[in-house]
């Protein structure tokens, strides 16, 4: 019986994975309506879990990366919207550090679509080899991590809209790692992706001229 179960079926046999690298070229060659295919987040960010360890890390400067993809428009507008992303979280950590008593999850939600820096998350590293992909994975899952145990730090309870030193000081914990682990990632990135500043739009054409 076992022996029968052992026979591979035409057609049924075992198919290599395919990689995000892949992914993201075949959604390239598809057009944009197939974007969310490359886009779709790795089983690895389920249950926004802490990242992994016992991983060998890539250093950023043995990191292999394909130039073709990091030159495409989704993981140069991914590039863009994490760096603005960082920027967003400076400039609410500046006024939390102004005021620690502020209601900060409505503004975090509002600065932060999870769903959306996922997709950027994974978008953007898929331009590295799949070895590479192990290292900033981690990254990309401490970042989703920081950014959820930011937001449980700074619940404040129903009727008490002061926090304890104790409290504002964990919340300032969480700013620093995110911070930390947005540069962590970035340095994978060679400084003219992360410099890209994109060409101006084409002027409008002239009016057509009176007869």
């Amino acid at each position: 019986m076992l022996s029968l179960l052992a026979i591979q079926l035409p057609g049924l046999s075992p198919q290599p994975p395919t990689s995000r690298r892949a992914l993201l070229r075949q959604a390239g060659a598809l057009g944009a309506g197939a974007a969310g295919l490359a886009a779709a987040p790795p089983a690895s960010f389920a249950g926004l879990l802490p990242p992994k360890q016992g991983i060998e890390k890539t250093k950023p400067a043995d990191a292999e990366l394909d130039d073709e993809l990091l030159a495409s428009k989704s993981v140069r507008d991914g590039i863009a919207a994490l760096k603005q992303y960082r920027k967003s979280a400076i400039s609410l950590q500046d006024q939390f550090a102004k005021d620690g008593n502020m209601n900060l999850i409505p503004v975090i939600r509002k600065e932060f679509d999870f769903s959306k820096l996922r997709d950027d998350l994974n978008v953007v590293t898929t331009v590295f080899d799949d070895q590479t992909q192990l290292t900033t994975d981690q990254r990309t899952r401490s970042i989703i991590y920081d950014l959820t145990e930011l937001e449980n730090a700074a619940r404040l309870k129903k009727g008490d809209p002061e926090r304890t030193p104790k409290k504002i000081a964990n919340v300032q914990k969480w700013f620093v790692k995110l911070d930390k682990d947005f540069g962590d990632l970035f340095e994978y990135f060679p400084a003219s992706a992360l410099n890209y500043v994109p060409p101006p739009p084409p002027p409008p054409p002239p009016p057509a001229a009176e007869e």
